[in-house]
């Protein structure tokens, strides 16, 4: 059977968005640690290049990339992390993890509302 597209890059969608906020999280779990320096989660580009390439087999691979951020701090003790900017992108990650997770899940309601008959 082949799969959806839609379910494919709903999938990754979900992936992806679980795993920035992983990192958003343990960002600011460490916002007080002296020295701490914040993780970024990139992918954005190279989903939008997978979608446009419309290569279902590109957007299953996609990998984010995690990568210490280069960042400068301004505090003195070096951490750079900004508790509330870490916290706007935690919630508008998870306002995003959650759409895409109802979405997918109306996608499966009406696949077997079709099987059955209804």
């Amino acid at each position: 059977m082949k799969m959806d597209n839609n379910v494919v890059l709903l999938s990754k969608l979900l992936d992806l968005t679980q795993t920035k906020n992983k990192v958003l999280a343990n960002n600011i779990a460490n916002a007080n640690t002296p020295g701490f320096k914040k993780f970024d989660v990139t992918f954005h580009n190279e989903l939008q290049k997978a979608v446009e390439s419309k290569n279902i087999g590109k957007i299953k691979q996609l990998q984010e990339k995690i990568a210490i951020s280069s960042e400068k701090s301004s505090r003195k003790d070096g951490n750079n992390v900004d508790l509330d900017k870490e916290l706007v992108s935690f919630y508008r990650t998870s306002d995003r993890h959650n759409i895409y997770l109802e979405i997918l899940s109306k996608k499966f309601k009406g696949m077997l509302a079709a099987i059955n008959g209804r």
